[in-house]
């Protein structure tokens, strides 16, 4: 294993995947911008040594380094890259594990053209559930060697995809879901209070998710939604002015709508026939993905 590390970065999940770097037997050295800030420097200074790592103040100590992994905050990721760029000596690992989208990480590769740059998103349960055995997914031409690395190190990582970008649209498309769900749970649940069936709701809901793996449930969604996408627009616009009648703002309703109806409009479009049920997540999705782009109303 490579032994000369550099991380950017030393908030929550850079302590725990730079303690676990370090604790490997990995020469760890740690920049952090707050190092330079009076008041807490100090004590962030405290707690790189304690992890075993050796703080910089400048990102002209990475010169040497063999490995430098950056964990800063999504807005921060393409500067932390400027910020290295003039310091990256040829073929050094570039390892962003930050949660930005593909666009930011192809930026990144641009600025580093010198350097072997991976894509790496964190995924799962959250860094304070899981911490160093979160979900890593790298993506690239070099997401092999990075995963071997970090593998190496007590961590939890697997190559996605060989292209730079892969992984991060794997992190993006994953929070259609979750957070999607999010907002749904949110506006279902608000207007739940508001007629007092909270947890009538819960239970209901809750039997229908037990049914099914998460994977069935995506698949008997989707395919049931070729079928009768036109049908469930009625019920989905009844269901948004019924959350638009308690007082709480159908922001999610209104793009549940949105979506029904453009599938509704594409499918007739196409000669669908209603009702019609593909038989597999593959075929449903090919019939989808074909839809003209924008339907006429």
């Amino acid at each position: 294993m490579t032994r000369r590390w550099g991380l950017i970065g030393f908030g929550e999940a850079g302590r725990i995947i730079g303690g676990a770097v370090a604790a490997s037997g990995v020469d760890l050295a740690v920049h952090d911008r707050m190092l330079l800030d009076p008041d807490r420097g100090p004590a962030v200074r405290e707690a790189i040594i304690a992890a075993g790592a050796t703080p910089v103040d400048d990102l002209a100590a990475f010169a040497d380094r063999d490995v430098v992994v950056s964990l800063v905050t999504p807005a921060t990721a393409v500067p932390a890259a400027q910020g290295f760029a003039p310091h990256a000596k040829d073929g050094v690992l570039y390892v962003d594990l930050n949660s930005t989208a593909p666009a930011a990480k192809h930026e990144i590769a641009t600025l580093l053209r010198g350097a072997r740059v991976v894509d790496g998103v964190m995924t799962g349960g959250g860094i304070q559930l899981d911490r160093d055995q979160i979900p890593i997914s790298l993506a690239g031409p070099d997401a092999d060697a990075v995963a071997e690395l970090l593998n190496g190190a007590g961590l939890n990582a697997a190559v996605v995809g060989t292209e730079v970008g892969a992984a991060a649209a794997l992190k993006m498309l994953r929070s259609v879901v979750i957070k999607g769900m999010e907002g749904l749970w949110v506006e279902a649940l608000l207007a739940a209070r508001q007629m007092g069936v909270v947890e009538p709701l819960l239970a209901n809901i809750e039997e229908t998710l037990d049914r099914y793996s998460a994977r069935d449930f995506a698949t008997m969604l989707v395919t049931t939604h070729v079928g009768h996408a036109g049908r469930r627009q009625v019920e989905v616009r009844g269901s948004r002015d019924t959350v638009a009648g308690t007082g709480v703002p159908p922001l999610m309703s209104n793009g549940i709508l949105a979506r029904h109806e453009h599938s509704a409009r594409g499918l007739a479009a196409a000669g669908q026939e209603p009702g019609v049920v593909p038989p597999t997540l593959d075929a449903a999705l090919e019939i989808l993905g074909t839809l003209p782009e924008d339907p006429p109303a």
